[in-house]
């Protein structure tokens, strides 16, 4: 399944168990979220590409996302930050669909290196619900996350 349109894409690929879904580019009145009403059995999205949803994007998604079928179990994966916004905003934004990875932004204080960097959910909530941590990988300091931790892990406590 690959859909394409200028600024949006989707590309499927088939994996053990299910299926993988790639999106890329922006969510806004061009893309075509038609393939959440066409999902079958397990399935992965990636947004690790979503690069930013604007509002209409996001009545879009949500439009969309109510129409996964019920037999469908899906979870997201590799979220970027302006997907995490979204999600910790906009009540139904992830459908009964569950986040298993996101990427959180970092800082390090010591020597400015900025990184977004990949998370579980469930290493989150082992800790928690806070960010396990990361090491610097100039200085080997201890890196923050550039927000307030509590309110941009808001989905991890309530997905």
């Amino acid at each position: 399944m690959t859909q394409d349109s200028s600024m949006f894409r989707v590309e499927g690929t088939d994996v053990e168990g299910g299926k993988t879904l790639r999106l890329h580019g922006v969510v806004d009145e061009h893309a075509d979220l038609s393939f959440f009403g066409q999902l079958k059995g397990r399935v992965q999205i990636s947004l690790k590409s979503v690069r930013r949803i604007n509002s209409y994007g996001v009545r879009a998604w949500i439009d969309a996302i109510r129409k996964v079928p019920s037999g469908v179990e899906f979870e997201f994966i590799e979220c970027p930050p302006p997907v995490v916004d979204q999600m910790n905003m906009v009540t139904g934004f992830l459908g009964r669909g569950k986040v298993a990875s996101f990427f959180a932004p970092l800082a390090c204080g010591s020597c400015d290196i900025e990184q977004d960097h990949l998370f579980s959910v469930v290493d989150c909530r082992a800790k928690g619900n806070k960010l396990p941590s990361v090491k610097c990988p100039k200085c080997g300091g201890e890196m923050e996350v550039d927000d307030l931790e509590e309110q941009y892990l808001l989905f991890v406590r309530e997905s």
